[in-house]
C-alpha cells in the first residue's frame, strides 16, 4: 500500500452533491471555499510561508526551492493586481475627463441657448414698446 493511497484513506472525505452530481470534498474545504479562502488549511499562512528552522545564533534557514516558487509566484500575483489596478484607474480617468469634457460642452451650449433667448426677449420687448409708444403718440 502507498504512502499517498494511506492518507488519502486516513483524511475525512464528505460526498457533496453539486449541480452535475456528487463530488469528494476535504473536511471543512466548503465552508472555506464559501467563505473565500484557500481550498485546504495548510495551502497559504505563516505554517506555509515562513522557515521550519533557525539557527542557535539567530541566522536564518536557507530558503527553499519550494519557498522560493511560493515567493515568485505572490509577486506575479502582486505585480498583475498591481497593473490591473494602473490601468482601472487610467481608465477611470480618461472616463471622468471624457465626461468632465461633455458636461463643458453641455453647459455651454446651454449659456449659449439662455443668452440667444434673452437677445430675442428683449428684442421682442424693444419691438413691442416701439409699438406700443407709436401706437399712444397718435392718439395725443
Amino acid at each position: 500500500m502507498s504512502i499517498v493511497s494511506n492518507i488519502v484513506r486516513r483524511t475525512p472525505l464528505f460526498l457533496s452533491k453539486t449541480s452535475s452530481g456528487a463530488c469528494l470534498n476535504r473536511a471543512g474545504e466548503q465552508f472555506r471555499l464559501s467563505n473565500n479562502r484557500m481550498r485546504s488549511g495548510n495551502e497559504d499562512g505563516p505554517l506555509h510561508d515562513l522557515p521550519d528552522f533557525h539557527f542557535a545564533d539567530g541566522r536564518p534557514a536557507p530558503i527553499t526551492e519550494k519557498q522560493m516558487k511560493w515567493q515568485r509566484t505572490r509577486e506575479n500575483r502582486e505585480a498583475i493586481i498591481n497593473q490591473l489596478k494602473a490601468e482601472v484607474i487610467a481608465e477611470q480617468k480618461y472616463v471622468t475627463d471624457k465626461i468632465a469634457d461633455f458636461q463643458t460642452k453641455v453647459d455651454q451650449k446651454i449659456k449659449e441657448r439662455r443668452e440667444k433667448k434673452s437677445q430675442i426677449n428683449k428684442l421682442f420687448n424693444d419691438k413691442k414698446q416701439d409699438t406700443s409708444s407709436t401706437q399712444q403718440q397718435p392718439s395725443q
